[in-house]
């Protein structure tokens, strides 16, 4: 319909676009948890499928930081590296625990997302400084949730895509069980803090620009819901990506540690400081906003089309 309206020239073409998204925005409200959860889950296989090597590659440029190695003299040069050694499987090494972590960690942060956002929307806070930036809090809120669900899951995947699991799964294996005999369980949530400190502001920032970015598309682009979920999601990933860059440095280096001392925040901090300076906290920006902002464009655009899907499902068959 929108592609319809466009072509009449129409002079109140932008509010009546606007007026049938906001149509379709009412319709993808209603879906169930279910429908969102499957939504969801799609899109998280499609994203990692597709985002797995820049992922290998982002954590082995900050691997060889933490080392002090100039291994890798930049992302082409890993990814061809990575290839000619280890051959292409190793591009998609951690997709197994990664898709393990992303399922169920995607489940509760999206459809955690839309219940928190929608509820507020309908409460008493409706349309108080609550509500404006409920984006922004319940982002955070819903990463919250996830990320202390599956943060020993994302300890294994990182271990799997660092040098470490070059000998396979039995090596990472054997190294997180001596790690949790010599410090615990606890162990397992070793990179929390700093998953925490990148994940949270991140998804703050990145619903915050998403849910505007996608409004002002909507009220003056010609654009479908497709495109428009497609364009906001990476827009807003890239710029929430490079922001948390320093954070997502030092979770990397906590969790390829081997040694509780050696983990330490302030001691990771200061070997960046000393070996780097502050450029040090950006090494591997380049793959990971490469890796991010498409990544955040297919999950999203995904997710929407999923819901879009359902609820045309249910109107075609009422009567």
């Amino acid at each position: 319909m929108s592609e319809t309206i466009a072509a009449t020239g129409s002079r109140n073409q932008p509010e009546a676009m606007f007026a049938e998204k906001q149509i379709q925005a009412s319709s993808i409200t209603g879906s169930s948890s279910f429908e969102k959860i499957v939504s969801a889950c799609t899109g998280a296989i499609i994203t990692m499928s597709f985002m797995n090597p820049l992922d290998v590659v982002k954590t082995r440029l900050q691997e060889a930081s933490k080392g002090g190695s100039k291994q890798y003299t930049g992302t082409i040069d890993a990814l061809s590296k990575i290839f000619k050694n280890e051959g292409i499987f190793a591009l998609w090494r951690g997709l197994t625990p990664g898709l393990a972590m992303a399922l169920p960690s995607t489940a509760i942060y999206f459809v955690g997302y839309d219940y928190i956002r929608d509820h507020t929307r309908s409460s008493q806070f409706a349309n108080t400084a609550l509500d404006t930036y409920s984006p922004l809090w319940a982002g955070g809120l819903a990463r919250t949730m996830a990320a202390l669900v599956v943060s020993p899951l994302e300890l294994f995947r990182t271990r799997m895509q660092s040098a470490e699991g070059v000998n396979g799964f039995s090596d990472v294996w054997r190294g997180v069980s001596r790690m949790v005999q010599k410090e615990g369980p606890q162990a397992l949530w070793r990179g929390l803090l700093p998953t925490m400190l990148r994940d949270v502001p991140f998804s703050g920032i990145y619903w915050m620009g998403y849910e505007k970015i996608k409004h002002r598309l909507q009220t003056h682009h010609g654009l479908s819901h497709f495109q428009t979920s497609f364009i906001a999601g990476a827009s807003s990933g890239m710029f929430a990506a490079i922001i948390t860059t320093p954070f997502d440095v030092v979770k990397t280096q906590r969790q390829v540690s081997s040694d509780a001392e050696e983990a330490r925040l302030g001691r990771i901090l200061r070997n960046i400081l000393q070996r780097d300076g502050t450029a040090g906290f950006f090494r591997g920006v380049v793959p990971r906003v490469v890796k991010v902002a498409p990544a955040c464009a297919i999950m999203i655009s995904s997710y929407e089309m999923g819901k879009h899907f359902f609820a045309n499902r249910k109107s075609e068959q009422q009567p």
